[in-house]
């Protein structure tokens, strides 16, 4: 749980990130001047906004052609990528009066190369899907996607969709591939602050027929997708991906504008048993064993970006219990993640005194923590042990303090990075590595029971483009670093605060394999690192892997290198390590 990560929809963690749709505002629910944002009409005329024929949302694109000439709508973006001898599937949901044609094209922006061209027939009656596959005949970017009405008379669009067609339930294999490689220890999922506006009911609907979530309030939440989520992932496909990642899953319920009784159902249909309401209804799905997702956060910040409307801190605690009260009515065995600011002694005193008062509820503080927004390298690369480290402690003694006598309180740290929407380099990499390092030592003492880096998919771990994706600095860290998951913890030398070198270690169940993660937090000097294995047995094999960095300027990276490491008289290793490079030391033995 101290490898946690935070899956949000938010900027383009789902759209041009894990998503593998290829269509922009597919579902049409973005409108400007009475058109779909991101589609442009065929031949200027004949297309449409019908607000009284919905399919997706709460309306649908008209094609009327009343002229004899073709009419449509059209597409062309980077996202529109195809490999060769890639198989893709598309969806088309349309509706019509009476039977009509209709035509699909996509082609390269010239008009060079044809991907695919295909025509159908529209009968007359309700919504009626068109799909189909293809492959595609030549490797292409920034294509043209059209879809043509070929003949007279009305025909309504609800929804559109093309992907490849090995999709991971809707999500694009290559970034779970390397999702798989950061090794999350749980994901927390929808949010954030997106949690606000997500209604998990709608995500039982049929994907292409799930209503987008939007407009946003908040403009910082869907800047790349007109203001819109089109809620290609559910409760189920969540809930796939937690159990191909091998994680576990962390749920954020709709606070503001929720109930009780909606996050009470929401448990039950992931906890509860084929004899439940709600259960019977998962079990229906296909589903017959419950999720069991454990960890449950009762809103994200209902101090801040939140829909609550009052947010004075009784207001809060006091609906938060009703909350708690509901959902463990339907899973008693549920851990309830309580929302308090950090290092709020208001928040934390109600919380804790009716935590006292209901002992049978297990629930935790949560708190959070963004780095510096204006700090330099030389402050960053320390901020773990110099700032958060000391905030941690605090906390914990202002817990333990105002306790009331219950069982000691644990700590969620629920998202922390240098900052969202920010890519990664050389200092949010030497961050992460420091933090990661800080958890391990001191969970313990902490009792820091998750941590959510935010966020893996465009955020700082996993770059996205149309046809690649690859590890950045943070989440080359991640890999790394993961090699301490289900080790267990090795005492070292206490080191200041403030000091050049920071290092974590830990040896496996087998006791064969010692690993030491080592961060040089120096932004100008390299530092010899010596460590004493005069306890150890002989023989001993040490290898070394490191990351160094190629550049100190803002947006730089590290280039990975592997070599052996020198043992002395199988007592001492010694390893020189350049400015802000982190390094993961193996000692096996046989």
């Amino acid at each position: 749980m101290l490898f946690g990560q935070n899956l949000e929809h938010t900027r383009r963690a789902v759209w041009q990130g894990i998503s593998a749709e290829m269509i922009a505002n597919r579902k049409f629910a973005a409108v400007d001047g009475g058109l779909p944002m991101g589609w442009t009409t065929l031949n200027g005329s004949g297309v449409s906004i019908d607000d009284s024929v919905a399919y997706a949302g709460k309306h649908s694109v008209r094609l009327e052609n009343s002229k004899g000439i073709d009419c449509g709508i059209w597409q062309q973006h980077d996202w529109l990528a195809f490999r060769k001898d890639v198989k893709y599937a598309f969806r088309v949901w349309m509706k019509s009066n009476a039977n009509q044609t209709l035509q699909l094209q996509i082609m390269d922006r010239w008009g060079f190369h044809t991907v695919f061209s295909g025509e159908t027939t529209a009968k007359s009656g309700d919504w009626q899907l068109w799909s189909g596959e293809f492959v595609s005949p030549v490797p292409v970017r920034d294509c043209r996607f059209e879809i043509h009405l070929k003949t007279t008379g009305p025909l309504w669009i609800g929804a559109i969709s093309l992907m490849p067609a090995d999709n991971f339930h809707g999500m694009r294999r290559d970034v779970i591939d390397l999702l798989k490689k950061i090794k999350p220890g749980c994901l927390r999922w929808p949010g954030g602050c997106f949690s606000e506006y997500y209604y998990w009911k709608d995500g039982l609907l049929p994907v292409d027929k799930r209503p987008p979530i939007g407009p946003e309030q908040w403009v910082g939440l869907l800047p790349d997708s007109y203001g819109y989520d089109n809620h290609e992932i559910g409760t189920d496909e969540y809930i796939a991906l937690c159990r191909e990642l091998n994680c576990a899953p962390v749920i954020t319920i709709r606070y503001g504008e929720g109930s009780p009784e909606e996050a009470a159902a929401w448990v039950e249909y992931c906890n509860g048993g084929s004899e439940t309401q709600w259960g019977k209804i998962r079990a229906g799905r296909g589903y017959p064993e419950p999720y069991r997702v454990r960890y449950w956060f009762i809103g994200n910040e209902i101090w801040g970006l939140s829909l609550v409307k009052d947010k004075d801190p009784k207001v809060c605690t006091a609906l938060s219990s009703r909350f708690t009260e509901a959902m463990m009515k339907a899973d008693p065995g549920i851990t309830p993640i309580r929302c308090a600011p950090f290092r709020d002694s208001v928040w934390q005193a109600l919380i804790l005194r009716q935590m006292a008062e209901s002992p049978a509820f297990p629930e935790l503080i949560q708190d959070g923590y963004y780095g510096p927004f204006n700090a330099g390298m030389n402050e960053m690369v320390k901020v773990p042990t110099m700032e958060i480290l000391p905030f941690l402690i605090s906390d914990r003694q202002i817990l333990d303090k105002a306790n009331y006598g219950k069982k000691r309180v644990g700590i969620v740290l629920y998202e922390w990075n240098v900052m969202w929407d920010r890519p990664a380099d050389v200092v949010s990499g030497v961050f992460a590595a420091g933090m990661l390092n800080m958890f391990c030592r001191e969970a313990t003492q902490l009792d820091l029971v998750f941590t959510g880096y935010f966020q893996p998919v465009t955020e700082g771990a996993i770059n996205v483009y149309p046809l690649t994706c690859e590890l950045e600095s943070d989440g080359q860290v991640f890999v790394l670093f993961s090699a301490h998951q289900g080790n267990h913890l090795l005492k070292t030398t206490r080191v200041a605060a403030d000091a050049d070198i920071d290092l974590c270690a830990s040896i496996t169940p087998n006791g064969r394999q010692v690993f030491v993660t080592v961060v040089n937090r120096n932004t100008g000097c390299d530092r010899i690192l010596e460590l004493s294995l005069k306890n150890f047995p002989i023989p001993v094999n040490a290898s070394a892997k490191l990351m160094v960095p190629l550049t100190l300027e803002t947006g730089g990276k590290f280039d990975q290198r592997e070599f052996k490491v020198s043992v002395i008289d199988g007592k001492k290793a010694a390893l020189k390590l350049p400015p802000c490079s982190i390094a993961r030391v193996l000692f096996s033995f046989p």
